[in-house]
């Protein structure tokens, strides 16, 4: 089943021409590397996202070891590097290194190849910039947490005191750097459960217990939940399929735009942006807290324009709307494609049609009279964005290889009739074997 949908998979992809990757590197329960990757291509009337491959990186995870499975895979395939229009990582050393990283790797053989740090990755290392006076509360909470979690009896015991005081939840939740939404949600529960975490503490005589106690420790715990829940909001809207530069683009620019609105607002001293810490305003000095909130709200977005300095995609717009007056030719735009897209503008048949279709299956139809505009349309819009699909992979590979099937190697195969979206030909299947006749 697992070799026809990779072969049916590498036939689309062939007929296709074009097609993006997207590729992750972590390490399984047996402690061995595995690099999974998906692909994105043109298929028919729309374009198509589907696993790839998963392969055991045998030693190192360098860049060049990183390199080397891919293109022996695509060279199995009778597929090339030329024709894929982008690659899209999470930013390790190993794949975006500038002399010896897999990206680099990838120019020599394309190098009009697009390259892209994930968004999810870039909106985490954003997420982490906190200022001192609020990091400090995080690190506060990370501590109470693992004290708590440290052993089954502290957990049992703080679970039969929330019991007792009536509280919803009776648990709180690890904080780890890996989850990406792990820190909001930890921070929430902490929240939540702050009056019976407090009694806890001071029945086990610890000292973080004192914060619990402080209402401005407390009101700087609730801006921080609340900021936490804004970003997690940008993290699940980020995540699912078919998402590309375009969409992704647009999120992130409307929290950016909405980072400068609340800033406004802060001014004038309204926060109803942030409900729990509305709640705790009354107890705490409002001036220094509003400074800190201030200063996180601008280091924020000075961090997302530093991460997402190149996400500005008003060049591009003639890809989501040719027949927009608003936009405007691309700066990297021949003037072939300027003149296929003047064209373009004038044909009332395709702009009848721009209504009806989806974004993808329009620049199929417009490529067979506009070819070259819509190659270039096609290198945007199979772009990833993010590598969701291969956490959402991992996750998988996680179920599949348990502590209990630790010695397999190879799960590329379950992987790929688990995940593909592309069904395979049982029927195919079955007329080539022999049916046993005695029974």
């Amino acid at each position: 089943m697992s070799a026809d949908i990779e072969s049916v998979v590498l036939e689309k992809i062939h007929i296709s021409g074009k097609f993006a990757l997207q590729l992750d590197e972590s390490t399984d329960i047996s402690g061995h590397a595995q690099l999974l990757a998906n692909v994105r291509f043109l298929d028919g009337d729309a374009i198509r996202e589907n696993f790839l491959f998963c392969k055991a990186l045998p030693e190192k995870t360098t860049g060049e070891e990183i390199f080397r499975v891919p293109s022996d895979y695509l060279e199995q395939g009778g597929l090339k590097w030329e024709n894929c229009t982008s690659v899209c990582t999470d930013g390790a050393a190993a794949m975006v290194g500038r002399t010896k990283g897999f990206v680099s790797r990838v120019k020599e053989k394309q190098p009009d190849v697009i390259v892209i740090h994930c968004f999810l990755h870039c909106k985490a290392l954003v997420a982490k910039t906190l200022p001192a006076e609020i990091a400090s509360v995080l690190d506060d909470v990370v501590r109470m947490v693992n004290y708590v979690k440290s052993r089954p009896l502290k957990s049992r015991i703080f679970a039969s005191l929330c019991e007792e005081m009536g509280a919803e939840h009776k648990a709180l939740l690890f904080h780890t750097e890996v989850q990406w939404l792990s820190r909001g949600i930890v921070l929430a529960s902490v929240y939540e459960l702050r009056e019976e975490l407090k009694v806890f503490l001071t029945n086990e005589r610890c000292d973080d217990a004192k914060q619990l106690a402080s209402d401005e420790w407390c009101a700087r715990l609730a801006y921080l939940a609340d900021m936490f829940q804004h970003l997690n909001e940008l993290n699940t809207r980020m995540q699912g399929r078919n998402e590309n530069l375009l969409t992704s683009t647009d999120k992130i620019n409307g929290f950016r735009s909405k980072l400068n609105l609340w800033r406004q607002h802060l001014e004038s001293d309204n926060i109803d942006m942030f409900p729990l810490t509305q709640k705790c305003q009354g107890d705490v000095n409002t001036s220094v807290l509003f400074e800190i909130i201030g200063k996180h709200l601008k280091t924020l977005e000075e961090k997302l324009s530093f991460y997402f300095f190149s996400t500005s995609t008003e060049c591009l717009d003639w890809v989501r709307d040719p027949y927009s007056s608003g936009a405007v030719f691309g700066k990297d735009m021949t003037l072939q494609e300027q003149e296929e897209l003047t064209v373009l503008r004038q044909d009332r048949g395709l702009k009848l049609s721009f209504a009806d279709l989806p974004l993808d299956s329009f620049w199929l139809t417009a490529a067979k009279e506009f070819p070259i505009l819509a190659n270039k349309a096609f290198s945007t819009l199979l772009s990833f964005s993010t590598t969701y699909l291969c956490e959402l992979s991992f996750s998988s590979m996680t179920a599949i290889k348990t502590k209990n099937r630790e010695r397999l190697r190879a799960v590329e195969e379950e992987l790929r009739v688990c995940l593909s979206s592309v069904p395979d030909r049982i029927s195919a299947l079955c007329l080539s074997k022999q049916a046993q006749v005695s029974h």
